[in-house]
C-alpha cells in the first residue's frame, strides 16, 4: 500500500525533531487526514509525548502513534500521511529513512553546531535522491539576525531552506510536557499560553509548505 511518507531527520538531539513531527501529525489529523506517527527513536520520545496526553495529540480517531517495531503492521492500513520521527546520531539510519521517504525535513537551530550537523545531514539525504528542506527551529525573536544569518549560510551553499520557521516560545515545552499539540499549551496557572496561537500558526504554515512540496 502506498503512503506519502514524511521523515523528520537529524544527526543530533535537541533540535526539535519530535515536536516538529508530533505537531505536524496533529495538524494534519485535526484537518481530517488519516495520519500515522511513527516513533523511530529508541528513547520513544513521540510515543511518550502521545501517552502523556492520553491520546489528545491526534484528534482524529483514525490517526495513530506507534513505535517503529509496530510500523510494518500499522502501515498496512490506508493512511493519508506517515510522519516518521527519527533518532539523532546514526548516519546509516538517517540514510535508510530518507530513502523510504517522499520528503525529508531537517530541523536546524540558528547556531553553529546545529548548522554543521545539518550540512552533514544534507549530504546523506542528497545521496538518497529524495527531496528535502531545512527547517529553522528555536528562532529567538530577540535575535532575529541569527536566523537571518543561518538562512543566508545555508542558502549560499545551495541547500533548500524552507520558508517556514519555528519561533522559540514557552508554548513548545509546555505542550510537550502535557502531551498535547502546541495549540493546546497552557501556562502554569492553567490558562491558554499566549504564544500557543502563534506557534500553531507556524505549524500550519509548515504543513502547507510541505503539502505543496508533496503535490
Amino acid at each position: 500500500m502506498t503512503h506519502r511518507v514524511l521523515t523528520v531527520a537529524g544527526l543530533k538531539g535537541g533540535i526539535a525533531k519530535t515536536s516538529t513531527a508530533a505537531n505536524l501529525a496533529a495538524w494534519w489529523s485535526g484537518a481530517g487526514r488519516r495520519v500515522l506517527l511513527v516513533d523511530a527513536d529508541p528513547n520513544g520520545s513521540a510515543t511518550k509525548l502521545h501517552q502523556r496526553g492520553d491520546g489528545q495529540l491526534l484528534l482524529l480517531s483514525a490517526s495513530q502513534c506507534v513505535p517503529i517495531q509496530q510500523a510494518p503492521m500499522a502501515m498496512t492500513k490506508p493512511w493519508d500521511l506517515v510522519v516518521v520521527d527519527t533518532a539523532g546520531g546514526s548516519r546509516d539510519e538517517q540514510g535508510q529513512y530518507a530513502e523510504g521517504s517522499d520528503f525529508v525535513i531537517c530541523p536546524c537551530q540558528p547556531a553553529a553546531s546545529s548548522i554543521e550537523q545539518v550540512l552533514d545531514l544534507a549530504e546523506i539525504v542528497k545521496a538518497s535522491g529524495k527531496p528535502f528542506g531545512i527547517l529553522l527551529t528555536m528562532c529567538d525573536e530577540r535575535r532575529k539576525v541569527d536566523a537571518t544569518k543561518a538562512r543566508q549560510v545555508l542558502t549560499r551553499v545551495g541547500l533548500p531552506v524552507l520558508r517556514s520557521q519555528i519561533t522559540l516560545l514557552s508554548a513548545w515545552p509546555k505542550a510537550e510536557a502535557a502531551g498535547v499539540a502546541v495549540r493546546d499549551a497552557r501556562t502554569d496557572a492553567n490558562r491558554p499560553d499566549p504564544g500557543a496561537a502563534k506557534a500553531w500558526q507556524q505549524v500550519g504554515e509548515l504543513a502547507a509548505e510541505i503539502d505543496e512540496a508533496l503535490s
